[in-house]
């Protein structure tokens, strides 16, 4: 057996080697799993042998981190990159190590949390026809390629040739698994180019999982390898338990010459995934003690599914303004109370992972449990899915709705949770059938003008103060690339928190004091303080649809004041009040484009 995998191992590294010597780069993505590690160590070997040749090209070695993996893959993931670092450096390998993350818009608690974007499932991600996972473009592909196009000017202006992306699928993962790389012409021995133009290479094309496992049984017995391996046996040992909890604790992967190996087909994923009804790895995992505290994840995981189809829990102003000077009312994002609701169980959920790993901790100390290497790593908790910089990007957007009834609406969420010591847990839920998403009519706003004008982001006290407090800017005013004067505001390539002024305001600034002084101004003034004291960047040129944001939610939250409305009753108003999709179409001279406030905000 060993020696038909390192047939198998030599014709994979020789081929990539090839393509080193030829003036080739070299790109691989890890993604902690085992077919995605056989790769990587495989191309560091080639480029190991390469190096004599080609020593002044350098290849890389590309993770994503969607900022909501499973945890336990996830650390892991971070561990291994570390190993990998370290043995490059040591060994001298012309290779880097990246690790690339959705742009802070798109990031799963800023984008549905902030933004109300609805949970990616099968029934709302089809799209023509065909099932597109926008989640997975959005955490994954687009982050990737940006990298990759900043790897590849790199790549351009050293002289060298075109990058070439090492892959670790495998004809036999699954039948469309398969059936792809076929239609892809995906090969093991020569780089084959995509529809996007790329060139790929899939090393492992023709390897069994079996023969996946064999290579990982070599690694975690150094002795047996013909070169040297970038992972100690405790990593891929590591690796191997994890797919064994994943697998319900029957995956047979035994490490050493002597061991058997059995097919463990284990998947691991997004934690928040809703692409598909059960989370099996997740589910398996949680039921073994040393990932019990994965349990709340899969709850809320459940949760985000159960209510994807109550229409209770949607937003019913539209997020278009037509050209009659008209919003559509009919259900769409999530609402503001649902938004808050998610908030106050994700922080809950954060909190009671601290408390779970101190008292770890301290049950360890007094001797309670053993210590060894499991419960060292459980003594520190095992994720956080809202960092400080997330939260402040969340409040930025909470801010700018209608319904938000004070400043700061995100964080006195936090505060509620972390100081007040409150805690949400995730309800059990029934799944509501699916239902008909009903058109409700439309409602007359103008310009975000008709009856309750709103000014957006234009902060007349920031205008009145800033000259004095900041007289290092270069003027008093903002305006957007429409012309509308805002509140102070700087701009990046992307929406950006600054993450280290992000964590001193919220764990050091925000206290009591500060949030019952905010109780009684308007949300909006907080988005505008995020701006305005340089916390948050808008994207380059966005600044006209961010203001467009915010007109739109104080224009109703100013409606709901002048009338004296409820949230209940200012939907109930907005349902009674619009004229039908018959009566909008007659309004509008021509049809044209609308604009859409809640696209991408890059």
């Amino acid at each position: 057996m060993e020696h038909d995998i390192f047939t198998l191992m030599e014709a994979a590294i020789e081929s990539m080697q090839s393509y080193i010597e030829q003036g080739y780069v070299l790109a691989t993505g890890l993604s902690g799993g085992k077919d995605s590690t056989c790769a990587m160590v495989l191309m560091l070997e080639a480029v190991r042998r390469a190096k004599s040749r080609s020593p002044d090209v350098r290849h890389y070695v590309i993770s994503a981190d969607t900022t909501i993996d499973n945890p336990t893959t996830s650390n892991f993931l971070h561990s291994l990159l570390e190993e990998v670092t370290l043995f490059v450096e040591e060994t001298g390998l012309p290779v880097e190590v990246h690790v690339t993350q959705p742009s802070l818009a798109s990031q799963f608690v800023v984008q549905t949390i902030g933004r109300g974007t609805l949970v990616r499932t099968p029934e709302n991600g089809v799209r023509n026809g065909k099932r597109v996972r926008a989640c997975a473009d959005s955490y994954k592909v687009r982050p990737i390629g940006r990298l990759r196009t900043l790897l590849e000017q790199k790549a351009n202006a050293a002289g060298v040739r075109e990058t070439i992306s090492v892959i670790g699928n495998r004809l036999d993962e699954s039948q469309s698994r398969g059936r792809a790389m076929i239609e892809r012409d995906e090969k093991a021995d020569m780089a084959t180019r995509q529809a996007s133009g790329t060139l790929t290479l899939s090393p492992l094309r023709d390897w069994t999982v079996d023969n996946v496992w064999t290579m990982l049984a070599c690694l975690a017995e150094p002795a047996s390898m013909p070169f040297p391996s970038p992972l100690s046996s405790s990593t891929v040992t590591r690796l191997s338990d994890i797919y064994r909890a994943g697998n319900g604790g029957v995956c047979g992967v035994v490490m050493g010459e002597s061991g058997t190996r059995a097919a463990c087909g284990s998947r691991f994923g997004c934690v928040f995934c809703g692409m598909v009804s059960n989370d099996r790895s997740l589910e398996n995992m949680m039921q073994e003690e040393e990932y019990a505290h994965l349990k709340p994840l899969n709850d809320f995981r459940n949760y985000l599914l159960a209510v994807q189809w109550d229409m209770s829990r949607r937003e019913l102003v539209g997020r278009t303004l037509s050209d009659a000077g008209y919003t559509r009312i009919q259900a769409d994002t999530y609402n503001f109370s649902e938004r808050v609701n998610m908030l106050k169980m994700i922080l809950s959920i954060d909190a009671n992972e601290r408390d779970r790993a101190e008292a770890h901790s301290a049950d360890m100390a007094s001797g309670l449990i053993p210590d060894n290497e499991e419960n060292r790593e459980l003594c520190d908790p095992q994720f956080e899915f809202v960092t400080p910089q997330q939260l402040v990007a969340i409040d930025f957007f909470l801010s700018k709705h209608h319904y938000a009834p004070h400043a700061f609406p995100a964080l006195a969420v936090w505060h509620d949770v972390n100081v007040l010591g409150r805690r949400y847990p995730v309800p059990p839920l029934e799944a509501k059938p699916k239902a008909e998403i009903v058109l409700h009519g439309w409602y007359p706003v103008g310009q975000y003008d008709r009856d309750a004008p709103a000014l957006g982001l234009r902060d007349f006290d920031a205008e009145q103060w800033n000259g004095y407090l900041h007289p290092e800017r270069p003027g008093r005013y903002a305006r957007t690339t429409g012309g509308e004067q805002t509140v102070y505001f700087e701009e990046a390539s992307q929406f950006e928190v600054d993450a280290e002024a992000a964590c001193v305001f919220v764990t050091c600034s925000y206290d009591t004091a500060f949030m019952l002084d905010n109780q009684n101004r308007e949300a909006i003034e907080s988005a505008r303080f995020w701006l305005n004291e340089g916390f948050v960047k808008l994207p380059v040129g966005m600044a006209q649809r961010y203001q467009d944001m915010a007109k739109r939610g104080q224009y109703f939250a100013r409606l709901a004041q002048r009338r004296n409305l409820t949230p209940a009753e200012l939907d109930a108003h907005l349902v009674a009040c619009g004229i039908s999709d018959g009566e909008h179409q007659v309004l509008l001279c021509r049809e044209g484009p609308q604009l859409d406030l809640f696209a991408e905000a890059a």
